[in-house]
């Protein structure tokens, strides 16, 4: 089978997008539709020429696969309008392909937000944020970008639409948005959503604090949510890292630990009072407010600092078990004798996350392969510890059906979640 587009393909594609809305680029073609309509009668389209429709963010790029069928890119830029805000309701109907940095904004300007995430996880088209889990998009406040979702609308490898209700959460049946979220263009592609916002808060405070140990810093925030605690952010550092971050020197096994709590002035101290309290408990104490505000601007982009490399280790733990965990990577980066450094946050009731950056001796950062840093990942699940971004191979099988009933020809993004 050839893997170029064949002419008859590229001739309907342009027919379908318009001149000017799609490129041939060896076995891609390039399609930029400007509905739903149209993305419906690309999968047609695909599904008719024996190719493939694969979703492809802001840098245009598709997962590598071994399927040798051409390929249909999907580049949803041209549906980027706002189809509907209610203010009084607080919700907002979007295209997928607005970047949330754009809809972020064009909300803060009437005074709403869509919650307190990290810019840089706002990076991506609405459809790509949503289509694909990663923990830059939670907060302890407003909970993750997927909670936010009220309905979906989604086209089907067949060319059908489905439209999730919109609707009070006690209304019945399986909600098919939750399936959709997360499914990386497998099961449907997203072509818009309906959206829960918030109102812009009336203050944020910031504060620092310092701990006698990551253990005593975990066990702080644990006190603090087991109080209802709702910190907009609230992050950890150990010693190499509040050093690489903010430049704050930390004697040897202290931590450094963050927080900005926002709302009404009153909730937002008492956040805040919280968090301080738990500190207290723990043996730390408060720290300068201008740690806490230099953290800020770096995670709302309006530092000068250059960023630090990205952590090459991503793992999530239970409340209970982030300390365990956070010994075990020390003692097993010891015993290989490589360096790291960690921070840890997305806190909530189930827990959190730590972000690991380990080096080898030389100082350059490990790569996924290296039998150190796959030591050091099985010594972290061996205390308790779950990797981000590894398939449950216990759910696969699952998986593998929903998606082989929804999508019996692998038409959609046939290079992911195998």
């Amino acid at each position: 089978m050839s893997t170029k587009p064949r002419p008859a393909l590229l001739a309907e594609i342009k027919t379908i997008v318009g001149e000017g809305n799609f490129s041939p680029e060896g076995r891609h073609c390039h399609a930029n539709p400007s509905s739903a309509s149209e993305v419906s009668q690309l999968a047609i389209c695909a599904a008719k020429h024996q190719a493939t429709l694969i979703p492809v963010g802001n840098g245009g790029h598709s997962t590598p696969t071994d399927d040798l069928r051409p390929q249909i890119l999907l580049n949803m830029r041209r549906m980027h309008h706002v189809l509907y805000l209610d203010p009084t309701s607080l919700v907002v109907h979007a295209q997928a392909g607005i970047t949330g940095l754009v809809l972020e904004e064009l909300l803060n300007r009437r005074g709403l937000t869509l919650g307190t995430f990290a810019p840089e996880g706002l990076g991506s088209t609405l459809g790509g944020l949503l289509s694909v889990r990663t923990p830059g998009k939670s907060s302890r406040q407003h909970g993750t970008l997927e909670d936010t979702v009220l309905g979906v609308s989604a086209v089907l490898s067949d060319g059908r639409s489905l439209h999730t209700r919109v609707a009070p959460r006690r209304a019945s049946g399986p909600d098919f948005a939750r399936v959709l979220c997360g499914s990386e263009g497998t099961l449907g592609i997203i072509t818009s959503a309906h959206l829960r916002v918030h109102k812009l808060p009336e203050s944020r405070l910031l504060a620092a604090f310092r701990l006698p140990s990551m253990g005593d810093a975990f066990t702080a925030v644990r006190l603090a949510m087991r109080e209802e605690a709702a910190p907009a952010a609230m992050r950890i550092y150990d010693r190499a890292e509040a050093m690489m971050h903010l430049g704050e020197a930390c004697q040897r096994d202290e931590a450094l630990l963050v927080a900005a709590t926002a709302g009404p002035t009153s909730l937002a101290a008492c956040d805040r009072d919280l968090i301080a309290s738990a500190v207290s408990a723990g043996g730390g104490k408060r720290g300068r407010d201008d740690i806490a505000v230099a953290w800020w601007e770096r995670r709302t982009g309006k530092s000068e600092h250059a960023a630090p490399p990205a952590p090459n280790l991503q793992i999530s733990a239970t409340p209970r078990m982030l300390g365990p965990v956070y010994d075990a990577i020390v003692v097993t980066c010891e015993e290989l004798g490589v360096h790291f450094r960690a921070h840890a946050s997305r806190f909530d009731r189930d827990g959190g996350v730590l972000f690991v950056s380990v080096q080898g001796a030389q100082g350059a950062p490990l790569s996924a392969k290296s039998p150190k840093l796959q030591a050091i990942e099985e010594a972290a699940e061996s205390a308790g510890a779950y990797l981000l971004g590894k398939p449950n191979a216990s759910l696969q099988r699952y998986s593998d059906l929903l998606r082989d009933g929804l999508d019996p020809s692998s038409v959609l993004n046939p290079g992911v979640l195998r």
